[in-house]
């Protein structure tokens, strides 16, 4: 089989079935987390929780990076740029991801009603992580990204000619990316924290680590160390807290910084350590999924976010985690048969019965029924 496969069938592959693989990460680690009232001692909630947020992140930057490589990368440097592109893209995902945040704000406060309805939207608005903080916060991770991708278009028009830099180098590309997104996240700490901000400054560098990794190691990790992130994770995870400082930093000396500082960059370590292992064992067992698995876990990577906006009205559902995902794709299959109800719970116009009557006109022409290749790890 070739193995120059197109980028689209590739995306759709093997970052849609990480994507299922990832939100089922989440049902469990909410899953754990009800488990118990001790359950910050728990060590599955633990073990899910020191990464799973960041790696959704990272995943959402490597879905990303197909956009960023068309728009910015693979265009001549003299190609003229359609600034509106970037503003489309920025309002289709406006659409995509506050939308379903206000509406399930809405049917939360419905459902469970806590004072003051006007108070409790402006709380919401002003603290997301009271909602479902990761729909606005990738908004606003998005939009960073945006504006990374615009500085590398405007450093490839000003970078002197005798430079001879090579755009066709992946590693270029990525470095470019690299020094762009610490511009910007830089950048963002003159604004003010409010409406997640300070969430979006937590979450932004594991987009942009995502959007780099496909572009610069879309293969992933040379295998010398592809083992290096198993082990760091398992080393460290242990001794992971999710409010309190980790018990290793009293280890480091006063000289070395405030002990909140060494943790904050002890979570991130555990953090990308957990994406990238989890990332690669994705991959290893994507390449050996049965057919009928790998549909499975693609349509729940194209279903992800339904999944995570509606589970939390089914957690403690038994069995667990199986049956807080049927539930919500059985709520998501409901509401998305009509275009009105899946515009405003899942930022989408069209329907299931809409996109099941187009594809039965246009019924496309199955070259390979198993892409593999570039994305996949």
């Amino acid at each position: 089989m070739s193995d120059r496969l197109p980028q689209p069938a590739v995306r759709d592959g093997f970052l849609d079935c990480l994507k299922g693989f990832a939100i089922l990460t989440v049902v469990a680690g909410h899953t754990f987390q009800g488990a118990t009232l001790e359950f910050d001692d728990y060590w599955p909630f633990k073990f899910i929780y020191a990464f799973h947020m960041p790696m959704f992140m990272f995943v959402s930057g490597m879905t990303a990076a197909f956009f960023f490589k068309r728009q910015v990368l693979e265009r001549h440097v003299t190609a003229q740029i359609d600034v509106s592109v970037f503003g489309l893209d920025l309002w289709k995902k406006a659409q995509r991801l506050l939308i379903p945040f206000f509406t399930w704000a809405v049917v939360s406060y419905a459902l469970n009603p806590s004072g003051d309805f006007v108070s409790y939207m402006v709380k919401i608005i002003q603290y997301p992580d009271n909602g479902l903080w990761f729909l606005p916060v990738l908004f606003q991770c998005s939009i960073g990204l945006t504006a990374a991708g615009l500085l590398v278009v405007a450093f490839r028009r000003l970078c002197p000619e005798n430079w001879s830099i090579s755009w066709d180098d992946r590693r270029t590309q990525a470095l470019a990316f690299i020094v762009a997104t610490v511009l910007v996240n830089y950048a963002s700490r003159c604004l003010p924290s409010g409406l997640g901000l300070y969430l979006a400054r937590l979450h932004f560098p594991y987009v942009a680590a995502g959007l780099v990794y496909q572009i610069g190691l879309s293969r992933g990790l040379p295998a010398i160390l592809r083992p290096l992130p198993y082990v760091i994770f398992l080393a460290l995870v242990p001794f992971w807290h999710r409010t309190d400082v980790s018990s290793l930093v009293a280890y480091f000396p006063p000289s070395w910084g405030h002990p909140r500082s060494i943790n904050g960059i002890y979570l991130m370590i555990v953090a990308m350590a957990g994406t990238l292992a989890f990332v690669d064992l994705a991959g290893i067992i994507y390449r050996r999924l049965p057919a009928f698995l790998e549909r499975s876990l693609v349509f729940l990577g194209q279903r992800s976010l339904d999944i995570y906006a509606v589970h939390f009205h089914f957690l403690g559902t038994w069995p667990p985690i199986i049956a807080p995902t049927l539930y919500s794709l059985a709520v998501s299959t409901v509401l998305r048969l009509n275009s009105s109800t899946a515009w405003i719970f899942f930022g989408q116009r069209q329907s299931l019965l809409s996109r099941g009557s187009r594809l039965a006109d246009h019924a496309p022409v199955v070259v390979d029924a198993r892409p593999i290749g570039r994305a996949a790890p």
